[in-house]
């Protein structure tokens, strides 16, 4: 056996061609089953030739099969097996978006303590930094004043030696010039007494710093969203099978599916709702307490809308 061969795919009946051969034998029509389901007859005919919307729910999908299956007396679990063999899937998985809500609230929530941790470190680095340059500007003081000290002593003792000298009859001249010695030191005091006014200029710009960080992380950990929603009611009442898809203005699926002959459904979300009815001539709507004129919607058509509508 060539590869060729062994590539060939097996011909696998599919559960629309079941349906459609169980259908010719009772003698009905695309139409009959279409108005029987309340669906359409493009719908009918996609189902009979195994072509299916990829926009459309495996669940969906399913459950008209199922409904077309009790039409032309076809056991359901045929139809099921052959559309599990036929698509390779035995089930879809299930819709958790409230579960994906919180998992995403969930990863926003751990990158906003990262950050808040971030600006933590910032300022207890920020806190040493400025403890170290203090406890350097008070001994940098402390040396300068060491050094002053004996100098000025130096120099009121030198003072106090020439006021005591004895007048030998030569005249003192007061406007002689300092010597080298004198210039030295008078230079390194100057140099001192500089760096320790820029050492504590550098200090206070640090502690402007660290305030303004501090305010930060206060913006930051009380900049928390609010978003309250105002919950609408509606209720649904089904005189007849109906397909059905509900929305509210989130975005959220709040119902869909098949909906059963004498339902009664109550749901509520945010207003507006984008309602889709496959047949709108079957069911009866009430808005917040309030009947839903449905009369405007043609029978046997499916329909589309928002609610509440548009004034």
């Amino acid at each position: 056996m060539t590869v060729e061969q062994q590539e060939q795919p097996v011909n696998v009946k599919g559960p629309g061609a079941i349906l459609k051969e169980a259908r010719d034998k009772l003698g009905l029509k695309s139409l009959d089953i279409a108005n029987k389901l309340h669906l359409k007859v493009n719908i009918i005919e996609s189902i009979e030739s195994d072509e299916y919307d990829p926009k459309i729910s495996m669940t969906f999908i399913k459950g008209y099969l199922k409904l077309y299956a009790k039409q032309v007396n076809v056991d359901e679990q045929v139809i099921v097996e052959a559309f599990a063999s036929q698509t390779e899937i035995e089930k879809e998985p299930a819709k958790l978006q409230s579960f994906s809500k919180r998992v995403a609230k969930q990863a926003s929530d751990d990158r906003l303590m990262l950050i808040t941790y971030g600006i933590i470190a910032a300022l207890l680095a920020l806190v040493v930094i400025w403890w170290l340059q203090q406890d350097s500007t008070d001994n940098t003081n402390t040396e300068t004043n060491q050094l002053a000290e004996p100098i000025a002593e130096q120099v009121a003792t030198d003072i106090t030696t020439e006021d005591n000298l004895p007048d030998n009859g030569l005249e003192t001249d007061l406007s002689e010039e300092p010597t080298a010695d004198d210039l030295i030191i008078s230079a390194q005091i100057s140099e001192e007494v500089d760096n320790a006014s820029e050492q504590n200029e550098i200090n206070e710009d640090d502690s402007v710093v660290a305030e303004l960080a501090q305010q930060t992380d206060v913006e930051i950990a009380t900049d928390e969203p609010q978003n309250p929603a105002n919950q609408i009611e509606l209720v649904f009442e089904f005189s007849d099978n109906c397909w059905m898809n509900l929305k509210d203005a989130t975005g959220e699926a709040i119902a869909y599916g098949v909906k059963k002959q004498g339902r009664v459904m109550t749901v509520s979300g945010v207003a507006p709702f984008e309602v889709t009815l496959g047949a709108p001539s079957v069911v009866q709507i009430r808005y917040d307490g309030v009947l839903v004129d449905m009369s405007r919607f043609e029978a046997g058509k499916s329909a589309k809308f928002s609610l509440p509508f548009a004034s």
